[in-house]
């Protein structure tokens, strides 16, 4: 049982069944430089309504921040509230309604170990950024949520942000208090690529994002608890249809597509269905490059793919503009006497904002980037294409000075352009499903994709594969709450357009086992015009026994965290039944063991989906020796 207490000098608790787990205070800044800060400010009231503590304070500079304190969805949560006393307008760029440790000396035992570890979420999947977890020390930043436990016991405290249509939040370390981190509305650095300020807020009162707080005896269980208070405030863009398996080109073809790859491809595929591979519904996807085929080659790429029984995929950058010649030659598609530069996202001096990973933010409040998107959506749907990769997605957050000038932040601006997508594409709409596949993209907010890539690219070699798996590890949690599926990006199994040798067969079972487990998006990428290619994909993707797991919709839980790598150990429950998955992505001899306690497998007998090897757990213990990159996914007999 949660309550909040007001504790002295401007602080607040939070009790659980009477004991402290959490301590804060609360500050807030205005954008004329002024500061009002619970610890030294005035409490001018406190009021008790309806199981909500509101405690305003005032500084003597005339700010009111108002803290407000709830209970909710099992747990607790905490926002604040800038407003002034004499009842003027604020601009604020930054809230902060948690400042906070572990509830002090009475609080969680562990808090002050040095081997206390905090998770800190990366603000989007770009540049190949991951998840991973460190001490508490320093100036690093979690976006929009973070829990920190205890490694041993895996005890935790979870702290995570509510709201995303406002603000970019973040978790801070923060290198001039001890042991004590920040819950903040309006982040934006480095980690999210930003070159300009967080936007203001302005009004009588602006209020920060909700935090929602929660303290449990296993921080993976937090996690999983944050999703699903996640659903329920933000439920996710949800799909009917079971898990789509398919086919993309870029891993295995990259801008290498000719007609003839095509047609292979389309026929292979049908093959791979008719033995086993696919969900009731496959796709087969083309990726960047196809802009440099005319309008009567997509309709007849459409109908060789619908003809072999499958749907069919395209890709698109929305938010972002390369401005190569190329892309900008001549007017802006749709858009009669206008030119692409007129929709980019500008500073407050009119300057265009430095690019992205190579492109330019648009800005996405603009008509012309709604007359040019409604240009290039309408294509994909008279086309009768049936999925979409939408990538780069994070530009349309980028902080800047927009043409709707009511739009102040960048997540304002993301939401809308994500509305004008999903709505545009929405199966009342159209009259059939569109799947719409987030590839490079803010983790928050979701509700807009019905699939999200949880990695940057990441295609075939044990490098790649400890990336998706670090993924995983630290946000498989996100399945089926935040999207409808994690994404572990193509799945190659011979070898990607940028592998100068192939794949081993090791390599190929631990990457289709991490596809397997992740969710999942199953599409498949390689070259099928070489033979080899071929057969390594039917030794692999017609496993029925695997391909069970795969079209679950179960997202296996890690058995520990890895610092900045991946857990080598994951477990799932599928249809009553028990899984066990292991992953070496070492290229040397490795011995890796796991207590089954520790793990919360049931001891028995398990068999490996991959040869029929069966491993004995009765003893409490499963012990593993790989030679190279490899993977074993175990289902428990009987």
């Amino acid at each position: 049982m949660y309550s909040w207490q007001k504790a002295d000098n401007g602080y607040f608790n939070l009790l659980e069944d009477g004991k402290p787990v959490l301590s804060a205070y609360a500050y807030a800044f205005h954008a004329d430089g002024r500061r009002v800060e619970t610890k030294n400010a005035e409490l001018v009231s406190e009021e008790n309504e309806d199981g909500v503590l509101k405690l305003k304070y005032q500084a003597k500079n005339g700010l009111v921040l108002t803290e407000v304190l709830a209970l909710g969805y099992d747990g607790a949560i905490a926002s604040c509230v800038l407003s002034d006393s004499e009842g003027a307008d604020v601009e604020t760029r930054r809230l902060v309604p948690l400042a906070y440790n572990g509830g002090g000396n009475e609080g969680l035992s562990w808090w002050d170990s040095l081997f206390t570890r905090c998770l800190l979420l990366p603000y989007d999947n770009d540049f190949w950024l991951r998840f991973h977890t460190e001490p508490m020390h320093g100036s690093s930043t979690s976006y929009d949520m973070t829990v920190t436990f205890d490694p041993k016991s895996r005890d935790g405290l979870l702290v995570g942000a509510l709201d995303f249509d406002t603000w970019k939040n973040g978790i801070a370390m923060i290198p001039f208090a001890t042991r004590v981190l920040e819950a903040r509305s309006g982040v934006a650095d480095d980690g999210t690529h930003d070159s300009q300020l967080h936007g203001t807020l302005i009004g009588p009162a602006v209020s920060s994002a909700r935090f929602f707080i929660k303290h449990g005896a296993d921080y993976r269980i937090l996690l999983e608890d944050y999703g699903k208070v996640y659903k329920t405030v933000n439920p996710p863009l949800e799909w009917e249809y079971g898990v789509p398996f398919g086919f993309n080109a870029w891993g295995g073809l990259g801008i290498n597509m000719d007609n003839e790859k095509y047609d292979i491809t389309a026929k292979f595929m049908r093959e791979l269905s008719e033995n086993g591979f696919g969900n009731g519904m496959t796709y087969t996807n083309l990726d960047g490059g196809w802009q440099r085929s005319d309008e009567t080659e997509m309709l007849r790429i459409k109908d060789e793919i619908h003809a072999a029984g499958h749907k069919t995929g395209i890709y698109d950058g929305p938010f972002c503009q390369h401005l190569q010649p190329f892309f900008i030659k001549g007017d802006l598609e749709g858009c009669p006497g206008h030119k692409h530069e007129e929709y980019l996202l500008h500073d407050e001096h009119g300057e265009i904002l430095p690019a992205i990973d190579g492109s330019h933010p648009i800005d996405v409040t603009h008509p012309l980037w709604k007359q040019h998107m409604a240009w290039k959506l309408d294509r994909f749907i008279e086309w009768g294409y049936d999925y979409v990769k939408v990538d780069f997605l994070s530009h349309g957050a980028a902080e800047g000075v927009r043409y709707d000038k009511s739009v102040r932040t960048g997540r304002q601006a993301v939401k809308q352009g994500y509305e004008f997508i999903r709505d545009y594409l929405a199966e009342k709409k159209l009259g059939r499903p569109f799947f719409i596949s987030t590839s490079i993209a803010p983790i928050f907010p979701g509700g807009y994709g019905h699939a999200r890539r949880f990695c940057c690219d990441s295609f075939g070699n044990n490098e790649d594969i400890e990336y998706i798996l670090n993924a995983q590890t630290y946000g498989w949690w996100m399945n089926g709450n935040v999207y409808a599926f994690n994404d572990p990006d193509h799945t190659v199994l011979y070898q990607s357009a940028w592998m100068k040798q192939p794949m081993t067969v090791g390599m190929a079972r631990a990457r289709y086992t991490a596809s397997s487990i992740a969710g999942t998006v199953l599409l498949l990428s390689d070259d099928y015009t070489k033979e080899a290619a071929r057969e390594r994909t039917k030794m692999f993707a017609c496993n029925k026994e695997v391909n069970k797991v795969a079209s679950s919709r179960v997202a296996f839980r890690p058995v520990d965290e890895n610092g900045a790598s991946a857990a080598h150990f994951y477990t799932g429950i599928v249809d009553g039944e028990q899984y066990v998955a292991a992953f070496s992505w070492s290229m040397e001899p490795e011995t890796l063991s796991v207590t089954t306690a520790r793990a919360g497998i049931e001891p028995g007998i398990y068999r490996d989906l991959w040869t029929g090897t069966l491993y004995n757990l009765t003893d409490g213990a499963l012990t593993w020796t790989s030679q190279e990159c490899n993977a074993l996914l175990l289902k428990k007999e009987g």
